[in-house]
Formats: structure tokens, sequence, C-alpha cells
């Protein structure tokens, strides 16, 4: 039978869209047999990846740069050929080196444990996941607005993006939710997601099963079935008063601001029995691989994070291929499982402005986008415990508590609205799988009192104010609590401050909003300030953004970071300098 392949030479995989399939272009084959699988196997695409594989981004460049070849056409040939990429991921060829499975590299006595089971089907199903994180963002990245930074756009928005997630979110809970419906069908789940988006929305659906099935990752998937295994990720009872004796802990992607900046993001899986985690895996498909015992980074090696209660915290190289930062579909783990121990550290190199201390400073990992008020209270713990120029690394995940436990940090915390706020309002989706992982390699674990973390309050740590995770050999927990309690002192001093120069400043601004009708002279101007009054009164209402605003107010009224402005000498001389041009008019 005669095969006509598109003009590349390759088979190209179409981006899904909502309601249509993702099929492979091939004409002249009948669609009953268009599968890749199919095609693979009656020798219709053999030798095709080879190809494709030989096409380096310099040599399309050249070949368009012939005579009779534009600069347009240079340019257009030098660009990432996603739907090529896309095209040779449905291929599922091995990687020599890196086509282990997870018995072959998880250690023998873990997998012979109480929860080795669990483990097991946890690291094979979050291998899969990177290699669909990976899929998803390549098929984001392709259709996104090409101006912009992240993954943003009209296009994504209709098709691939709604207000709680995306589709590889969204096909990540459904593979993860199948697994476990499937291995441990008596076990119910924790997770942000929201169970009632699929069924309510059939064109998502369809996009999400579209991708799932077209590229095999679950071969029998339809729009009903999605919804069905999406509907899953809210099975923990709402209404419980204790918690289950055993349940899952889930985060597809944590988090979905970072997934779509482009930033450091993670999924995490994590058992709860008892009341505690026993089990957490957690995969990074945009964190290279490293380890203290190694010289350098993996190149192409991803990371997963693992750990089991009472025998220690892991991590494992998993190969993702990448071609000018493209990822071509094929991965496998490379390698054993490498220990982790939270008093090794990894510190290669020379950072100028650091080294040139005269004392080491702590590496601290903390949320992004804080207030100005809750990062002082960060650099005021930081300075108490004696690090003036404190090295501050910033992500919303589960990620920070990976990072200390293979080196890279010193400590890692979270601290939501200031120290001064004895609220609770930290969740068990964000902390859990990365703090087991935490506490395995030798970390101190604890909340911003001291106190031991309550993980049997459901999706809310409710008795926990902030938390914390410290490498004990180099920051003593109970000297982190100290510090936490003076600087909380401290932050409750200047809160009271703002609360007073607030009250001072919204009086000032209520009586200027009520009294805008009165300056208006016309029909048109009485109605603007009505609008402006209305806009004001809410604004005042608002406590956070007065907090806000008050900071500002007070921050203009302090000397900035780089000291007080000079004061003038009074010794220096006035006037036009001796035998200066530049003369005076007196």
């Amino acid at each position: 039978m005669a095969v006509s392949i598109a003009a590349t030479g390759a088979p190209h995989a179409k981006v899904p869209i909502a309601g249509k399939p993702l099929r492979l272009r091939l004409q002249g084959i009948p669609r009953a047999e268009r599968s890749f699988g199919r095609c693979q196997a009656a020798g219709l695409v053999a030798g095709v990846a080879p190809v494709l594989a030989a096409q380096t981004r310099r040599e399309r460049i050249a070949r368009a740069a012939e005579p009779g070849g534009s600069v347009r056409q240079a340019k257009k040939a030098s660009q990432p050929d996603r739907q090529a990429a896309l095209a040779m991921s449905m291929y599922g060829q091995k990687i020599i080196g890196a086509d282990k499975t997870v018995p072959e590299v998880v250690p023998a006595e873990l997998l012979e444990g109480e929860f080795g089971k669990e483990l097991e089907a946890a690291m094979e199903a979050m291998v899969e996941v990177l290699h669909m994180l990976c899929l998803g963002t390549l098929i984001l990245e392709d259709v996104k607005d090409k101006s912009t930074v992240g993954l943003y756009g009209y296009k994504l928005e209709e098709n691939y993006v709604r207000e709680e997630t995306t589709m590889p979110a969204a096909a990540v809970t459904c593979y993860i939710l199948k697994m476990l419906k499937d291995k441990f069908p008596e076990d119910v789940v924790i997770s942000d997601q929201n169970p009632e988006l699929l069924s309510k929305d059939e064109k998502f659906a369809e996009t999400v099963a579209s991708f799932l099935s077209s590229f095999d990752l679950i071969p029998e998937a339809d729009a009903a079935s999605a919804s069905k295994w999406h509907g899953l990720c809210q099975s923990y009872p709402e209404d419980a008063e204790t918690a289950p004796e055993r349940y899952w802990v889930f985060n597809p992607v944590d988090t979905a601001a970072e997934f779509r900046d482009a930033k450091q993001f993670c999924s995490t899986l994590c058992l709860m029995k008892g009341g505690e985690p026993v089990v957490s895996v957690v995969g990074c498909p945009m964190l290279s691989f490293d380890h203290p015992s190694r010289t350098t980074s993996h190149p192409s090696g991803s990371s997963i994070f693992y750990a089991v209660k009472g025998q220690g915290a892991w991590t494992q190289c998993v190969i993702m291929e990448r071609k000018t930062g493209i990822y071509l579909g094929r991965y496998g783990l490379k390698g054993k499982s490498l220990k982790l121990d939270v008093s090794q550290k990894i510190k290669r190199g020379n950072d100028g402005l650091y080294d040139m201390l005269g004392t080491e400073q702590l590496r601290i990992a903390q949320h992004a986008r804080m207030r100005q008020d809750i990062f002082l209270d960060s650099e005021r713990i930081a300075k108490l415990l004696g690090s003036e120029f404190a090295k501050f690394h910033f992500v919303n995940n589960a990620l920070k508590f990976c990072w200390l436990a293979r080196g890279d940090e010193d400590v890692a915390w979270t601290i939501t609205q200031g120290l001064y706020d004895k609220s609770a309002s930290i969740k068990v989706t964000e902390h859990a799988a990365g703090v087991l992982v935490a506490m395995e390699s030798g970390a101190a674990v604890a909340d911003l009192d001291g106190k031991d973390i309550d993980w049997s309050c459901g999706r809310l740590l409710s008795k926990n104010r902030g938390l914390f995770a410290t490498d004990p050999k180099k920051v003593p927990k109970q000297g982190l609590i100290n510090a936490v309690k003076d600087a909380t002192d401290k932050s409750e001093v200047l809160y009271e401050d703002r609360c007073e120069k607030r009250k001072e400043k919204a009086a000032m601004l209520r009586k200027i909003f009520e009294n805008l009708a009165t300056h208006a002279e016309t029909a048109e101007e009485l109605k603007g300030a009505e609008m402006v009054r209305k806009k004001g009164i809410e604004m005042l209402d608002d406590e956070e953004e007065m907090m806000k605003l008050t900071q500002a107010s007070m921050d203009r009224n302090e000397p900035s970071r780089m000291g007080a402005p000079p004061e003038p000498d009074p010794d220096a001389l006035e006037g036009a300098l001796p035998y200066s041009p530049i003369k005076s008019d007196d």
C-alpha cells in the first residue's frame, strides 16, 4: 500500500483542539489503522525518527540559506519544530542506558517494606506524569501567543486553559486518579482540583480525552471516562470530623501559576496513614538532576524525589531527552536512586559577592510574591540567626523542601500573612509530600511556634501557624524557634503601628471621598464623584489593600536600603571654587 507522508518527510501530529482528536497526518492509511502503534507494526514509518533527529537547527538554517532561499525562510527554519517533536513523541522509543524499571532503581528494602506496593505504583505513575507534563507543555507552547513570556494567549484560554487548571494538569489528574482507583479502590483523595470541571465543560473534557488517547497515555480515554476519573479528585469527605485512617494527597501541578510562567513547578503524590505522611513522591520535570556526590548536574536528567517514613529519602534521575530546548518524547529511568542527607550540601563554583563576605550566609527557600512586610519578617529572622545578607530563593510549591533535602538550601519555611498573624491557612496539598522528603533526609520540622505538625486536620493544617524545615547541623531547631519568637514580637509592634497609620489614612480618605460631591458643578461631575466615592469606600473596607498603602506610606518616611542620603558638609566651600573657570554671578 502506498503511503504519502507530509512534505517534511515525517508524520506531523496536529495539536489537539477542543472536540477534535489528535491524529497523525498520514495519507493512504485507512482511518482504523492510523494509530501510531499499527503504523509502526506495519513498517510504514520505519526510519523516520532518525531522519528527524538528524535535522539539527543549524542544518535547517543552512538549507534555507542556500541560493534561492530568503532570510525569512532561514529565520522560520531556525525556529524549534514542535510539530515534528510531537510526531516523534508518538514513537515511544527507548533511550539506551535509560530504560530501567522502578524495581531496578528503587532500593529493594523499600519495595519489600510495608508500603512497597504503594511506592512502586506512585513511582511508575510519576515517571509517566513527567512525560505527560512535558508533552502538554510542548502543545501549549506551540499554540500560545508568541509575543508573551509563559503560557498565555487567547487560543490557550479558549481551548487549553480554564480558571482552575490547564489541559496538562487535568490530564495528569485523570491519569493518577485512574491509577489509584484501579490499584487502591478503597482509598480516598484530597486535591485542590475541581471535581466537576470536566463534567460541566464538555469541550474541555474532549480536549483532555483527546490528549490522553492520542499519545497512548490512556488509549481508551473519552470525554465521559475522563470526566469520571477527574471527578474522583475530591473523594475525601468534606464533613469528616476525623481524618480517614488512610488517604492520598495529590497535586497535579504545584503551582499552576508557576507552570504557566515557565518557572520551577512540581507534581506531588503522598499517602497519609494514621494522621501523618508515610509515602511521598515529588516529580520535577524542569529541575535538573543533582546530588552532593556529583561534580555537576545532569544535562538532560530531571528529578524525582521520594521518601518512605522511617526508611529515608531518595532522588532519582529521569532522562527527558530534549533538543534545542524542545522535548522529543523520549524518556526513561537512569541509574540507581541516590540517598539524600540534608547535612550534605551542593556548593560549586564561586559567588563573588557572597564569597567576599567574612561569614557564611544562610540559604533560605520561601514563598514568592510576598508583601514587603512579610519579607521583612523573613529577613529579620535571618539576621537574628546571624546571617546579615541571607540568600533567599523563592518558589511557591513543595519543591523548596526538596531543595533543602538534597543540599541546595539550609532552611525552608512558609510564612503566609506575616509573623503577627496567628491564623492557620497552610494547605496540606502544598506541603505533605515535600515535608516528608525533608524529614526523612534528616531535617527538623515544626511550625513557627515550635509545635509538631498535626496532619490529621484535613485540607488545612488548622492547628499550626506556618511551617519550617531546617538542617539541624546548620541551624538548630530551637535556635530557629527563638529567632522566630523574637521576630514575631517585633512584627506585632510594627503591625500595631501600621494599624494606627491605616486608621489615620482611612479617616482622611473617607472624608475626601464623602466631600467630593460638594465640589461637583455639573451633572457629569456629580456622577463621576459618586463613582469615585463608591470605589473609594470599597477600597477603605479592603484591609489587605489598606495595609499595602499604609506600608508604602511608612516606607517613604524611612531611609532606603542603600542608607540615608549624605548630609551636606558644613565645612565645604560655597560659591565658585578658586581657580575654577566657572565664575559666580556675585
